[in-house]
């Protein structure tokens, strides 16, 4: 799929001959169902997610919108057109209503709807926020979502936070349904970032990495190093933050180990974590060790993660967004308490009930100040004794090295200075990395799929005005 995203009117998608994880669970038994943003191709009906393994769908085709009206432009063609479907077919009725909300009340729906007797149900909600909406009005949320943060002075942060507390109150209201429909108690919750916040560039939305270096699309860990949680009554009681290695590969596998498949079956570089997280291994116990993170030759870089070292060649957008930006301002409003805040939301109150006295027993104060208080703590991102040390990587001039593990913000460079005074260690991890680089390059047999623009036959104003399968239809050009 790399080397880049699909673009509005390109004629491509995610390959027909994969076969999707919602495939798979329908042969398990489970009905599929997908809300959101697919974003996975729909130039042809048959790449879109009703032929793709989900029973149902409703949401975008594409990769972004605006909130309200849910018209989208193309990136680099003066196209706009509607795209809010129920399966193949337009909304016209949401045309008004905030999209985070359209889903939430989509998802809700599902799950009332929904006969376990009938079978299990795999539910795929892909948000739409925060990503930027239109150019010319890039950050929305509901006036009384975004009056709640006037305590924020930049004002675009504000709207930027509303966005993510309406999405915060769409996992409480789906997880507080669940637990309404008798379906909490044997539900695995996956909640995961696509990718680090594009803070400056195209379609920024003022969300901040910091202090971790690089945005979204370039090669640093800003980009791929996302927060993610998991949770379900089937695994270890122990709560921690994890900072084990997993790509997103390895959904798959895990997943459909989750759900009784096995993953043996599965051709695909994951690996299956699940008994890892159902025991509560260690960290130092999780079977990847090292991953691809990007083999880009149109971009003209490569990334590689192996054990505690990453390996840098290039970088993107001619390296213009390789800095450390969006540091935040702490300040909060003076009744603001993060515990607080934990405690009083739908899902803390939910799991401090009585619907889950036997987990209180096993846990203790389940949810206690102190409790939250450590495991932010422990997800912090700590590296700033590393700038005093900091030594500069210039990736378009020459290989960089990291100890991602001890320098996540990628501050020291070890591969830095001239090659003769290198040290043994540096010069053997960069040949290292290289014979790997080679040996990658000779296994990627399939190249990038990009395709380039099919002109004026994804025009919307051939379609009734909406981003349509156009390749399946008869087109009159003019």
């Amino acid at each position: 799929m790399q080397h880049n995203v699909i673009l509005e009117p390109e004629p491509w998608g995610l390959p027909l001959r994969e076969t999707l994880l919602p495939e798979r669970l329908r042969d398990l038994g489970y009905t599929c169902r997908a809300v959101g943003k697919w974003h996975l191709g729909f130039h042809k009906k048959a790449y879109t997610p009703t032929y793709r393994g989900f029973q149902s769908f409703y949401g975008l085709w594409n990769g972004h919108q605006d909130y309200y009206t849910h018209t989208v432009q193309a990136t680099f063609a003066s196209f706009e057109g509607f795209d809010m479907r129920r399966d193949l077919q337009p909304d016209w009725s949401s045309a008004g209503k905030y999209s985070t909300h359209l889903f939430t009340e989509e998802a809700v729906d599902i799950i009332h709807g929904h006969n376990s007797t009938a079978g299990p149900l795999f539910l795929y909600v892909a948000h739409l926020a925060p990503h930027a909406g239109p150019y010319a009005d890039p950050l929305q949320a509901p006036p009384e979502v975004i009056s709640q943060f006037d305590y924020i002075k930049d004002k675009n942060r504000q709207k930027y936070a509303a966005m993510v507390k309406a999405l915060d109150d769409s996992v409480g209201k789906i997880v507080d349904t669940l637990r309404a429909k008798e379906m909490l108690d044997n539900t695995v919750l996956v909640f995961v970032s696509d990718n680090g916040a594009p803070t400056n560039g195209m379609h920024r939305n003022h969300g901040s990495n910091w202090p971790l270096k690089g945005e979204k699309g370039t090669p640093w860990e800003g980009a791929v190093r996302t927060a993610a949680f998991v949770w379900s009554r089937l695994l270890s009681n122990r709560r921690r933050v994890s900072r084990g290695l997993m790509h997103i590969t390895d959904w798959m596998p895990t997943l459909y180990r989750a759900a009784g498949g096995d993953p043996e079956e599965l051709d695909i570089d994951g690996i299956d974590m699940w008994d890892l997280w159902a025991n509560g291994a260690s960290d130092g116990k999780w079977p990847r060790k090292h991953l691809v993170q990007n083999i880009d030759d149109v971009s003209g870089y490569s990334a590689i993660r192996d054990s505690n070292y990453k390996y840098i060649n290039g970088s993107t957008f001619l390296g213009f967004l390789d800095y450390w930006s969006g540091e935040p301002d702490e300040s909060n409003g003076d009744n603001y308490r993060y515990e607080d805040a934990v405690l009083n939301s739908t899902v803390g109150r939910i799991l401090l009930s009585s619907d889950v006295g036997n987990d209180r027993v096993a846990h203790g104060r389940l949810l206690s100040p102190a409790t939250i208080r450590n495991l932010r703590e422990e997800s912090r991102v700590k590296c700033g004794h590393f700038r005093k040390e900091a030594r500069p990587c210039l990736p378009l001039k020459k290989p960089c090295l990291f100890n991602v593990e001890k320098d996540p913000c990628e501050l020291v460079n070890l591969n830095f200075g001239p090659d003769d005074k290198t040290g043994k260690l540096v010069r053997a991890k960069i040949q290292h990395f290289e014979r790997l680089l080679q040996e990658y390059r000779r296994t990627a047999l399939v190249p990038p799929g990009n395709r380039r623009a099919a002109g004026k036959a994804a025009d919307p104003r051939l379609h009734n005005g909406t981003w349509s399968s156009w390749e399946d239809q008869d087109q009159q050009i003019y």
